[in-house]
This record gives C-alpha cells, sequence and structure tokens, in this order.
C-alpha cells in the first residue's frame, strides 16, 4: 500500500514519465494561452510586463522539463 504513495522510486514506470512530460507541455500550453489575457488585460503595463515575462518563462521551464523527462526516459526506468 505505501509503495502507492512512493512516485519517485526507481525503476520509474515509462508511462508515468510520459504522463509527466505530458503534463508539463499542457502546463506550457496554458501558459501560452494566458498571455493574451495578461496582455490585453485591464492592469497597469508593468503588471502585464511582468506577468508575460512569467508566463514565457514557466512555458520554457515547462517544455524543458518535458524534453529532459523524455531523453532521460532510459537511465529513469532502469533498476539501479
Amino acid at each position: 500500500m505505501l509503495n502507492l504513495f512512493n512516485l519517485l522510486k526507481r525503476p520509474i514506470e515509462t508511462e508515468t514519465l510520459d504522463a509527466w512530460a505530458k503534463i508539463l507541455e499542457d502546463i506550457a500550453k496554458v501558459a501560452l494561452l494566458a498571455l493574451p489575457v495578461v496582455i490585453f488585460g485591464q492592469n497597469h503595463f508593468l503588471f502585464k510586463l511582468a506577468s508575460s515575462f512569467a508566463l514565457l518563462l514557466i512555458t520554457y521551464l515547462a517544455l524543458i522539463g518535458g524534453k529532459q523527462i523524455r531523453k532521460h526516459k532510459p537511465y529513469l526506468s532502469k533498476e539501479d
């Protein structure tokens, strides 16, 4: 029962790694879709600038994270 709660115990199943990579890619998509809402919103320019920068950073980091998970999938899914 306790093994169900230990998600980072190696070896990690390849399906789990694929799901994590897909979740990160979905987070990147949502951050990009939120960008026009922030830009055309009623807030001040500085808020728009900071929020846009944060959303672009989140997008970039999420895409890099998904790419790294897919790249290192053989290493993460094998036995120690």
